[in-house]
């Protein structure tokens, strides 16, 4: 396994900062190593939220915002449509062939991000996660 880090990005409420928890308690149970670092201010709801999940085979020894990230996960739209993000615009350090997944249906992107992803040969997938759960 190669080292992963993956940002992911949201409002308060969404469950940003478990979800990150659970992923990296599910590196560490498979053997791996992993780090994670939620990133929030002391707003409640609907206040930006982000969390930095590190994975690898070696040891981490960084902590802190991940800058560069393979994988960029959106769990609410506003992060795109309004900005409501610490990390703006949203894919800002996004690897080459990086994985971009966003919580929602609706064609969100505006065309000069879509523009910019594509040369960076993103991959961007919508999940219509909210609904499904």
């Amino acid at each position: 396994m190669k080292r992963y880090n993956i940002r992911i990005a949201g409002v308060g409420g969404q469950g940003v900062v478990t979800s990150a928890h659970i992923l990296g308690n599910a590196m560490s149970a498979a053997g791996k190593y992993a780090s994670l670092v939620p990133f929030f201010g002391s707003e409640k709801r609907m206040a930006p939220v982000e969390a930095y999940v590190r994975a690898s085979d070696q040891p981490i020894y960084e902590v802190g915002e991940v800058v560069y990230p393979n994988v960029i996960m959106i769990y609410h739209p506003q992060v795109i449509t309004h900005g409501k993000s610490y990390t703006m615009p949203f894919y800002t350090g996004l690897k080459e062939n990086g994985m971009v997944l966003i919580n929602t249906d609706a064609d969100i992107i505006p065309d000069e991000d879509k523009r910019v992803l594509e040369k960076l040969g993103a991959k961007v997938y919508t999940i219509p996660a909210t609904q499904i759960a």
